[in-house]
Order: structure tokens, then C-alpha cells, then sequence
């Protein structure tokens, strides 16, 4: 478990905890949650629930692993730039995405009071 603090400490290269860490890692909670739904569909919803607030916390450790990577990368700056620009992004998504989830239930009562 000591590649976790290097990666908090930006001590891993910044290829590996970008694309590895912080992409690998989103497509593995995408899959976790679509393998979810797709088997137990909208019963899960507390199995879903929990792996949504696990990838809440990976992203929070993920986006501050990669930021401190770029801060260390000796290479081109652009690349630095660019992982931090999408750690923004990332974060500017996770913000939306779970705003949206939360008022999900909101919007489906005032569909359902207005057209059903």
C-alpha cells in the first residue's frame, strides 16, 4: 500500500497516476457501477449508492495525486498544464454529475405531477 502515499505525495510519474490511476480507475468504477445495474438493475440502489461515494473518494484522492505529479513533472510544462486542466475539468464534471444525481428523484416528481 506505499505506491497510495508516493501517489498522494506526487512521487509516482505523472504518466502513471494520470492515465493509469486516474483514467484506469474511472473506467473500473464505470464498469462496477454499469455491472451493478445491469444485475440487479434499480434494487441495488444502496450497493450503487456505496460504489458512487467510493469513486467520490477516489477521485478526491486521485485529482490531488495527479496535481501533485504535474507539480514534479520534469518534462514538457505542457503536459503538466494538461493533466491539471483536467483535473479541473474533473472536478467541474464530478460536481455536475453528482448535483444531478441528487436532484434526480426532484425531477422525476415534477415530471411525473406534470405529464403523468
Amino acid at each position: 500500500m506505499r505506491w497510495i502515499r508516493a501517489a498522494w505525495l506526487g512521487q509516482l510519474p505523472l504518466w502513471l497516476t494520470y492515465w493509469i490511476l486516474g483514467v484506469g480507475g474511472n473506467m473500473s468504477f464505470v464498469a462496477l457501477l454499469l455491472a451493478t445495474y445491469g444485475i440487479a438493475g434499480p434494487a441495488a440502489q444502496h450497493a450503487l449508492s456505496g460504489l458512487y461515494l467510493a469513486s467520490l473518494i477516489w477521485f478526491v484522492f486521485i485529482f490531488g495525486a495527479i496535481w501533485r505529479a504535474a507539480g514534479v513533472y520534469p518534462g514538457r510544462h505542457l503536459w503538466a498544464l494538461l493533466a491539471r486542466a483536467g483535473v479541473l475539468i474533473g472536478i467541474v464534471r464530478m460536481s455536475l454529475e453528482a448535483w444531478l444525481i441528487a436532484s434526480l428523484p426532484a425531477v422525476a416528481r415534477d415530471f411525473a405531477s406534470r405529464w403523468v
